[in-house]
């Protein structure tokens, strides 16, 4: 059994010629699932000789076809070497039929590299390779605070850039659920001020916008509650800017993970007030009275589904983000929908 943390992963796995023949990206971070993929695809393509040399999939006709994915890693290079073998957007399908035989005959020739969402411990296609010895299973969860101080960090020394120490602050506070996005929003800021060689909390403002957190939150409340009124006076004025639909999916994607764990330790016998006390990252505030009434509406399965729905809408708005604003609506106002119906 091998499992890694995604940070582990430009250390660990560094050369193509080394890797395990399946190696399965999974977590609730779709943004950072891909970019854990980009870096074992960019192994592959050094050289740039082999224009075959890494093949992308998409999971709905690898779940379509599960014999395909066995055809393609057993088919040899044109020049010899290991080809990768990449499927692409497999959180929320079933592909264990396609990767379990690939377990039973691991290929010689390919590297097959598999994205999911964020799969159970001890269930499914997580367990089948985190038990299997020739297969790694790279974890991917959202980021936390240091993840974000580090991504800040480590864009502003490329790029030569002082960071003042409320200006992370603020930047950290509006990051959060995709790290794509995330590296994205923190990119844009640094670039902003690589001028000035110094980011300050203006060009933050400048650049990433300067929505009020506490009516974000607000949005985000209102959606799981089933407030469907009260979300969209909340949405009729935070979505005249052009970060906050980026901002809503960050803090409804914090929100619905945070639920899952309390709402798993109501599902073991405590009660929503103390579930709430006692996660991590707490609630403050009002925040902490919605959330336990929140835990009264919602399964953990609702949550699990909520959770994808809001991942799936983040994937959408980075490739078309002339969408985000009606996406984030329609993806809020699904979750009002649900809410208010039980």
């Amino acid at each position: 059994m091998t499992a890694l943390k995604a940070s582990d992963v430009a250390r660990r796995l560094d050369e193509a010629a080394k890797l395990p023949p399946v190696i399965l990206v999974f977590g609730p971070d779709r943004g950072l699932v891909t970019e854990v993929t980009e870096t074992i695809t960019a192994l592959f393509q050094k050289d740039g000789d082999d224009p075959f040399a890494v093949v992308k999939l998409d999971a709905a006709n690898v779940t379509a076809d599960p014999a395909r994915l066995m055809d393609e890693a057993n088919t040899v290079s044109l020049f010899g070497d290991r080809r990768l073998i990449l499927v692409r957007d497999g959180a929320s399908r079933n592909l264990s039929p396609a990767v379990s035989p690939l377990l039973a005959h691991p290929p010689t020739d390919s590297v097959v590299v598999v994205e999911a969402g964020d799969l159970r411990r001890g269930t499914g296609l997580r367990k089948e390779v985190e038990d299997h010895r020739s297969a790694v299973a790279i974890y991917c969860p959202v980021d936390g605070e240091r993840d974000l101080e580090r991504m800040v960090d480590e864009e502003a020394q490329r790029l030569g850039i002082t960071v003042d120490f409320d200006a992370r602050a603020t930047l950290i506070e509006r990051l959060g659920a995709d790290r794509a996005a995330s590296r994205n929003e923190v990119l844009k800021a640094c670039l902003h001020a690589v001028d000035e060689g110094r980011l300050t909390v203006a060009d933050v403002d400048a650049v990433v916008g300067d929505v009020a957190v506490s009516q974000i939150g607000d949005a985000v409340d209102a959606a799981f509650l089933g407030q469907r009124e009260r979300l969209d006076r909340l949405l009729t004025r935070l979505l005249k800017q052009d970060s906050a639909a980026v901002q809503l999916l960050m803090a409804a994607q914090r929100m619905s993970h945070t639920l899952e764990l309390a709402a798993a330790a109501v599902a073991n016998g405590q009660s929503p007030g103390r579930a709430v006390e006692n996660v991590r990252p707490p609630f403050f505030g009002a925040r902490k009275d919605a959330a336990a009434r929140i835990l009264d509406r919602w399964s953990p399965e609702r949550l699990r589904a909520a959770s994808a729905a809001i991942a799936d809408a983040t994937f959408s708005t980075r490739t078309m983000p002339h969408l985000s604003i009606p996406v984030t609506q329609d993806l809020l106002f699904r979750i009002a929908s649900q809410a208010s119906a039980r």
